[in-house]
Protein backbone atom coordinates (compact mmCIF):
# COMPACT_ATOMS: atom_id res chain seq x y z
CA UNK A 1 0.00 0.00 0.00
CA UNK A 2 3.07 2.63 0.74
CA UNK A 3 4.55 1.88 -2.89
CA UNK A 4 1.18 2.72 -4.10
CA UNK A 5 1.18 5.78 -2.31
CA UNK A 6 4.53 6.43 -3.33
CA UNK A 7 3.92 5.87 -7.24
CA UNK A 8 0.92 8.44 -6.71
CA UNK A 9 3.20 10.82 -5.07
CA UNK A 10 5.93 10.53 -8.33
CA UNK A 11 3.33 10.57 -10.65
CA UNK A 12 2.72 12.93 -13.86
CA UNK A 13 -0.39 14.76 -13.68
CA UNK A 14 0.02 15.47 -17.36
CA UNK A 15 0.94 12.38 -18.76
CA UNK A 16 0.23 9.69 -15.56
CA UNK A 17 3.14 7.96 -15.58
CA UNK A 18 6.28 7.93 -13.38
CA UNK A 19 7.89 11.77 -13.78
CA UNK A 20 10.58 12.07 -16.65
CA UNK A 21 13.11 14.62 -16.09
CA UNK A 22 10.86 16.30 -13.32
CA UNK A 23 10.93 20.01 -12.86
CA UNK A 24 8.81 22.10 -10.16
CA UNK A 25 7.00 25.59 -11.07
CA UNK A 26 7.09 28.44 -8.67
CA UNK A 27 3.74 27.51 -7.35
CA UNK A 28 5.47 23.78 -6.08
CA UNK A 29 3.95 21.57 -8.37
CA UNK A 30 5.89 19.34 -10.23
CA UNK A 31 6.09 17.89 -13.81
CA UNK A 32 8.01 16.02 -16.24
CA UNK A 33 10.03 18.51 -18.52
CA UNK A 34 8.68 17.78 -21.65
CA UNK A 35 5.31 17.34 -20.58
CA UNK A 36 4.71 20.68 -18.78
CA UNK A 37 6.71 22.43 -22.38
CA UNK A 38 4.06 20.64 -24.31
CA UNK A 39 1.59 22.09 -22.03
CA UNK A 40 2.22 25.69 -22.20
CA UNK A 41 2.75 25.37 -25.84
CA UNK A 42 -1.01 24.55 -26.29
CA UNK A 43 -2.31 26.28 -23.61
CA UNK A 44 -0.19 29.18 -22.20
CA UNK A 45 1.87 29.31 -19.46
CA UNK A 46 0.21 28.57 -16.54
CA UNK A 47 0.31 25.79 -14.23
CA UNK A 48 -1.84 22.72 -15.13
CA UNK A 49 -3.34 22.19 -11.51
CA UNK A 50 -3.65 25.41 -9.62
CA UNK A 51 -3.60 27.78 -12.84
CA UNK A 52 -0.89 30.14 -11.21
CA UNK A 53 0.70 31.77 -14.58
CA UNK A 54 4.60 31.39 -14.63
CA UNK A 55 6.71 34.62 -14.76
CA UNK A 56 7.88 35.92 -18.04
CA UNK A 57 11.22 35.10 -18.13
CA UNK A 58 11.85 32.53 -15.39
CA UNK A 59 12.88 29.27 -16.53
CA UNK A 60 12.51 25.85 -15.39
CA UNK A 61 14.77 23.92 -13.58
CA UNK A 62 15.77 20.12 -12.73
CA UNK A 63 14.34 19.28 -9.40
CA UNK A 64 17.26 17.26 -8.54
CA UNK A 65 16.07 15.56 -5.09
CA UNK A 66 12.90 14.31 -7.00
CA UNK A 67 15.13 12.81 -9.47
CA UNK A 68 17.20 10.78 -7.28
CA UNK A 69 13.90 9.24 -5.93
CA UNK A 70 12.89 8.63 -8.95
CA UNK A 71 16.01 6.74 -9.60
CA UNK A 72 16.03 4.97 -6.18
CA UNK A 73 12.47 3.95 -7.05
CA UNK A 74 13.34 2.48 -10.61
CA UNK A 75 16.45 0.82 -9.80
CA UNK A 76 15.12 -0.61 -6.27
CA UNK A 77 14.73 -4.10 -5.43
CA UNK A 78 10.81 -5.74 -6.45
CA UNK A 79 8.75 -5.15 -3.54
CA UNK A 80 6.46 -7.44 -1.88
CA UNK A 81 3.33 -7.90 -3.32
CA UNK A 82 1.67 -8.60 0.42
CA UNK A 83 -0.57 -10.75 1.45
CA UNK A 84 -3.35 -11.74 -1.16
CA UNK A 85 -6.06 -9.15 -0.87
CA UNK A 86 -8.71 -11.87 -1.85
CA UNK A 87 -10.67 -11.77 -5.04
CA UNK A 88 -10.75 -8.42 -6.95
CA UNK A 89 -10.32 -6.66 -10.61
CA UNK A 90 -7.70 -7.75 -12.94
CA UNK A 91 -4.18 -6.45 -11.87
CA UNK A 92 -3.86 -5.89 -15.72
CA UNK A 93 -7.22 -3.63 -15.30
CA UNK A 94 -6.50 0.03 -16.04
CA UNK A 95 -8.82 3.03 -15.22
CA UNK A 96 -9.73 4.22 -19.42
CA UNK A 97 -9.48 7.48 -18.54
CA UNK A 98 -6.08 7.68 -16.46
CA UNK A 99 -4.39 4.53 -17.48
CA UNK A 100 -3.97 4.06 -13.36
CA UNK A 101 -5.02 0.42 -11.61
CA UNK A 102 -8.25 0.53 -10.62
CA UNK A 103 -8.82 0.67 -6.93
CA UNK A 104 -11.80 1.74 -5.43
CA UNK A 105 -15.64 1.41 -6.56
CA UNK A 106 -17.46 4.82 -7.06
CA UNK A 107 -21.07 3.85 -5.70
CA UNK A 108 -22.53 7.18 -7.40
CA UNK A 109 -21.63 6.28 -11.06
CA UNK A 110 -21.41 2.58 -10.29
CA UNK A 111 -17.74 1.58 -11.65
CA UNK A 112 -14.41 0.62 -10.66
CA UNK A 113 -12.13 3.84 -10.39
CA UNK A 114 -8.99 4.55 -9.79
CA UNK A 115 -7.25 7.40 -7.61
CA UNK A 116 -6.59 10.18 -10.56
CA UNK A 117 -10.63 9.44 -10.57
CA UNK A 118 -10.77 10.01 -6.94
CA UNK A 119 -8.88 13.58 -7.16
CA UNK A 120 -10.90 14.30 -9.94
CA UNK A 121 -14.20 13.31 -11.17
CA UNK A 122 -14.92 11.76 -8.05
CA UNK A 123 -14.04 13.80 -5.91
CA UNK A 124 -17.23 14.26 -4.35
CA UNK A 125 -18.97 11.47 -4.82
CA UNK A 126 -19.39 8.06 -2.79
CA UNK A 127 -16.43 5.68 -2.78
CA UNK A 128 -15.50 2.48 -0.89
CA UNK A 129 -12.46 -0.02 -1.41
CA UNK A 130 -13.05 -2.74 -3.80
CA UNK A 131 -13.26 -5.49 -1.35
CA UNK A 132 -15.53 -3.82 1.12
CA UNK A 133 -17.67 -3.41 -2.11
CA UNK A 134 -17.34 -6.76 -2.77
CA UNK A 135 -18.67 -8.06 0.56
CA UNK A 136 -21.37 -5.68 0.20
CA UNK A 137 -22.03 -7.10 -2.82
CA UNK A 138 -21.68 -10.51 -1.48
CA UNK A 139 -24.07 -10.31 1.46
CA UNK A 140 -27.13 -8.80 -1.18
CA UNK A 141 -26.30 -11.83 -3.47
CA UNK A 142 -26.64 -14.02 -0.65
CA UNK A 143 -30.00 -12.68 0.91
CA UNK A 144 -31.21 -12.89 -2.46
CA UNK A 145 -29.70 -15.82 -3.07
CA UNK A 146 -32.09 -17.47 0.50
CA UNK A 147 -35.15 -15.85 -0.77
CA UNK A 148 -34.71 -17.63 -4.11
CA UNK A 149 -34.28 -21.03 -2.79
CA UNK A 150 -37.21 -20.39 0.07
CA UNK A 151 -39.53 -19.20 -3.26
CA UNK A 152 -38.20 -22.30 -5.05
CA UNK A 153 -38.96 -24.78 -2.20
CA UNK A 154 -42.54 -23.19 -1.24
CA UNK A 155 -43.35 -23.55 -5.39
CA UNK A 156 -41.98 -27.36 -5.29
CA UNK A 157 -44.60 -27.58 -2.47
CA UNK A 158 -47.09 -25.69 -4.05
CA UNK A 159 -46.51 -28.23 -7.19
CA UNK A 160 -46.73 -30.97 -5.13
CA UNK A 161 -49.71 -30.49 -3.45
CA UNK A 162 -51.15 -29.44 -7.04
CA UNK A 163 -50.05 -32.59 -8.55
CA UNK A 164 -52.00 -34.38 -5.00
CA UNK A 165 -54.72 -32.66 -5.78
CA UNK A 166 -55.00 -33.74 -9.45
CA UNK A 167 -54.38 -36.92 -8.87
CA UNK A 168 -57.65 -37.19 -5.88
CA UNK A 169 -59.44 -35.17 -8.49
CA UNK A 170 -58.55 -37.72 -11.57
CA UNK A 171 -59.39 -40.67 -8.82
CA UNK A 172 -62.51 -38.80 -7.67
CA UNK A 173 -63.67 -39.05 -11.40
CA UNK A 174 -63.10 -42.48 -11.88
CA UNK A 175 -65.16 -43.33 -9.07
CA UNK A 176 -67.58 -40.84 -9.53
CA UNK A 177 -68.27 -41.91 -13.60
CA UNK A 178 -68.27 -45.79 -12.80
CA UNK A 179 -70.84 -45.02 -9.57
CA UNK A 180 -73.00 -43.14 -12.65
CA UNK A 181 -72.41 -45.62 -15.34
CA UNK A 182 -73.48 -48.16 -12.62
CA UNK A 183 -76.94 -46.13 -11.49
CA UNK A 184 -77.33 -45.57 -15.09
CA UNK A 185 -77.41 -49.04 -15.92
CA UNK A 186 -79.69 -49.90 -13.26
CA UNK A 187 -81.48 -47.16 -14.19
CA UNK A 188 -82.08 -48.30 -17.68
CA UNK A 189 -83.12 -51.45 -16.49
CA UNK A 190 -85.69 -50.63 -14.73
CA UNK A 191 -86.66 -48.55 -16.98
CA UNK A 192 -86.97 -51.02 -19.80
CA UNK A 193 -89.06 -52.88 -17.23
CA UNK A 194 -91.33 -50.10 -16.67
CA UNK A 195 -91.79 -49.86 -20.43
CA UNK A 196 -92.70 -53.08 -20.88
CA UNK A 197 -94.78 -52.85 -18.32
CA UNK A 198 -96.51 -50.04 -18.67
CA UNK A 199 -97.06 -50.70 -22.48
CA UNK A 200 -98.76 -54.18 -21.57
CA UNK A 201 -100.82 -51.97 -18.85
CA UNK A 202 -101.88 -49.84 -22.24
CA UNK A 203 -102.46 -52.88 -24.19
CA UNK A 204 -104.98 -54.49 -21.67
CA UNK A 205 -106.65 -51.46 -20.96
CA UNK A 206 -107.17 -50.83 -24.48
CA UNK A 207 -108.00 -54.92 -25.45
CA UNK A 208 -110.52 -54.20 -22.33
CA UNK A 209 -112.52 -50.83 -23.72
CA UNK A 210 -112.53 -52.03 -27.33
CA UNK A 211 -113.97 -55.47 -26.18
CA UNK A 212 -116.28 -53.10 -23.99
CA UNK A 213 -117.12 -50.81 -27.44
CA UNK A 214 -117.46 -54.13 -29.60
CA UNK A 215 -120.51 -55.54 -27.31
CA UNK A 216 -121.94 -52.11 -27.12
CA UNK A 217 -122.06 -51.65 -30.88
CA UNK A 218 -123.51 -55.82 -30.89
CA UNK A 219 -126.20 -54.08 -28.47
CA UNK A 220 -126.63 -51.38 -30.67
CA UNK A 221 -126.86 -53.22 -34.03
CA UNK A 222 -129.09 -55.97 -32.65
CA UNK A 223 -131.19 -52.40 -31.62
CA UNK A 224 -131.13 -51.42 -35.31
CA UNK A 225 -132.42 -54.16 -36.77
CA UNK A 226 -135.20 -54.65 -34.70
CA UNK A 227 -136.34 -51.47 -34.50
CA UNK A 228 -135.45 -51.73 -38.78
CA UNK A 229 -137.72 -54.66 -38.74
CA UNK A 230 -140.74 -53.19 -36.91
CA UNK A 231 -140.79 -50.17 -39.27
CA UNK A 232 -140.75 -52.45 -41.96
CA UNK A 233 -144.16 -54.57 -40.71
CA UNK A 234 -145.63 -51.62 -39.69
CA UNK A 235 -145.53 -50.40 -43.63
CA UNK A 236 -146.82 -53.64 -44.27
CA UNK A 237 -149.63 -52.94 -42.22
CA UNK A 238 -150.60 -49.86 -43.61
CA UNK A 239 -151.00 -51.32 -46.77
CA UNK A 240 -153.40 -53.91 -45.69
CA UNK A 241 -156.49 -53.58 -47.36
CA UNK A 242 -158.48 -56.03 -45.34
CA UNK A 243 -159.78 -54.44 -41.81
CA UNK A 244 -160.16 -57.51 -40.05
CA UNK A 245 -156.46 -58.84 -40.63
CA UNK A 246 -155.36 -54.99 -40.19
CA UNK A 247 -156.84 -55.05 -36.90
CA UNK A 248 -156.02 -58.37 -36.19
CA UNK A 249 -152.10 -58.26 -36.93
CA UNK A 250 -151.92 -54.22 -35.65
CA UNK A 251 -152.73 -56.04 -31.95
CA UNK A 252 -150.21 -58.30 -32.03
CA UNK A 253 -147.22 -56.21 -33.22
CA UNK A 254 -144.99 -55.40 -30.13
CA UNK A 255 -142.01 -52.34 -30.45
CA UNK A 256 -138.54 -52.95 -29.50
CA UNK A 257 -138.04 -52.59 -26.06
CA UNK A 258 -136.23 -49.69 -25.13
CA UNK A 259 -132.30 -49.31 -26.32
CA UNK A 260 -131.51 -47.68 -23.06
CA UNK A 261 -128.26 -45.19 -22.07
CA UNK A 262 -124.66 -45.86 -23.84
CA UNK A 263 -122.02 -47.49 -21.10
CA UNK A 264 -119.13 -45.57 -20.73
CA UNK A 265 -116.28 -46.87 -21.87
CA UNK A 266 -113.53 -47.95 -19.63
CA UNK A 267 -110.66 -45.89 -20.80
CA UNK A 268 -108.93 -43.43 -18.75
CA UNK A 269 -105.45 -41.33 -20.46
CA UNK A 270 -105.04 -39.87 -16.76
CA UNK A 271 -105.06 -43.55 -15.20
CA UNK A 272 -103.06 -44.74 -17.65
CA UNK A 273 -100.33 -42.43 -16.75
CA UNK A 274 -100.67 -41.12 -13.40
CA UNK A 275 -99.51 -43.85 -11.78
CA UNK A 276 -96.27 -44.09 -13.89
CA UNK A 277 -95.76 -40.64 -13.59
CA UNK A 278 -95.78 -40.63 -10.24
CA UNK A 279 -93.35 -43.72 -10.04
CA UNK A 280 -90.86 -42.00 -12.70
CA UNK A 281 -91.01 -38.67 -10.83
CA UNK A 282 -89.92 -40.49 -7.34
CA UNK A 283 -87.28 -43.05 -9.20
CA UNK A 284 -85.43 -40.04 -10.68
CA UNK A 285 -85.91 -38.52 -6.95
CA UNK A 286 -84.27 -41.41 -5.56
CA UNK A 287 -81.29 -41.15 -8.16
CA UNK A 288 -80.50 -37.85 -7.57
CA UNK A 289 -81.28 -37.99 -3.45
CA UNK A 290 -78.25 -36.19 -1.62
CA UNK A 291 -75.88 -38.01 -0.52
CA UNK A 292 -76.44 -41.05 -2.74
CA UNK A 293 -73.00 -40.49 -4.17
CA UNK A 294 -70.12 -42.57 -3.49
CA UNK A 295 -68.53 -39.99 -2.02
CA UNK A 296 -71.25 -39.00 0.96
CA UNK A 297 -72.15 -40.36 4.44
CA UNK A 298 -75.14 -42.74 3.74
CA UNK A 299 -78.82 -42.15 4.73
CA UNK A 300 -81.08 -44.40 7.15
CA UNK A 301 -83.92 -45.32 4.63
CA UNK A 302 -87.56 -44.85 6.10
CA UNK A 303 -89.71 -48.11 4.84
CA UNK A 304 -93.26 -48.35 5.36
CA UNK A 305 -93.92 -51.28 7.61
CA UNK A 306 -93.67 -54.30 5.59
CA UNK A 307 -96.62 -57.78 6.15
CA UNK A 308 -94.47 -60.72 5.72
CA UNK A 309 -95.42 -63.91 4.61
CA UNK A 310 -93.97 -67.06 3.79
CA UNK A 311 -93.60 -67.51 0.01
CA UNK A 312 -92.15 -69.92 -2.30
CA UNK A 313 -90.16 -68.77 -5.35
CA UNK A 314 -89.90 -70.77 -8.39
CA UNK A 315 -85.76 -70.14 -9.15
CA UNK A 316 -86.79 -70.60 -12.99
CA UNK A 317 -89.22 -67.63 -13.39
CA UNK A 318 -87.91 -65.65 -10.58
CA UNK A 319 -86.31 -62.25 -11.46
CA UNK A 320 -83.13 -62.35 -12.49
CA UNK A 321 -81.90 -59.74 -9.43
CA UNK A 322 -83.59 -62.19 -7.02
CA UNK A 323 -81.35 -64.53 -4.54
CA UNK A 324 -82.92 -67.30 -3.39
CA UNK A 325 -82.50 -69.53 -0.63
CA UNK A 326 -83.75 -71.60 3.17
CA UNK A 327 -85.45 -73.78 0.36
CA UNK A 328 -86.20 -71.60 -2.00
CA UNK A 329 -88.35 -69.39 0.46
CA UNK A 330 -86.62 -65.91 1.11
CA UNK A 331 -85.13 -63.55 -1.27
CA UNK A 332 -82.58 -60.47 -1.67
CA UNK A 333 -82.69 -58.09 -3.94
CA UNK A 334 -78.94 -56.60 -5.11
CA UNK A 335 -77.68 -52.70 -6.38
CA UNK A 336 -80.27 -50.12 -7.22
CA UNK A 337 -83.16 -52.95 -6.53
CA UNK A 338 -83.28 -52.50 -3.25
CA UNK A 339 -83.94 -48.72 -3.31
CA UNK A 340 -86.78 -49.74 -6.01
CA UNK A 341 -89.00 -51.77 -4.21
CA UNK A 342 -90.40 -49.10 -1.44
CA UNK A 343 -91.54 -46.93 -4.23
CA UNK A 344 -93.71 -49.88 -6.15
CA UNK A 345 -91.76 -51.17 -9.16
CA UNK A 346 -92.64 -54.45 -9.86
CA UNK A 347 -89.40 -56.03 -9.89
CA UNK A 348 -90.47 -59.87 -8.99
CA UNK A 349 -93.38 -60.59 -11.15
CA UNK A 350 -91.57 -60.02 -14.40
Amino acid sequence: MAAQLLEEKLTCAICLGLYQDPVTLPCGHNFCGACIRDWWDRCGKACPECREPFPDGAELRRNVALSGVLEVVRAGPARDPGPDPGPGPDPAARCPRHGRPLELFCRTEGRCVCSVCTVRECRLHERALLDAERLKREAQLRASLEVTQQQATQAEGQLLELRKQSSQIQNSACILASWVSGKFSSLLQALEIQHTTALRSIEVAKTQALAQARDEEQRLRVHLEAVARHGCRIRELLEQVDEQTFLQESQLLQPPGPLGPLTPLQWDEDQQLGDLKQLLSRLCGLLLEEGSHPGAPAKPVDLAPVDYRNLTFDPVSANRHFYLSRQDQQDKLCDLWQDMVPIGIPVAIL
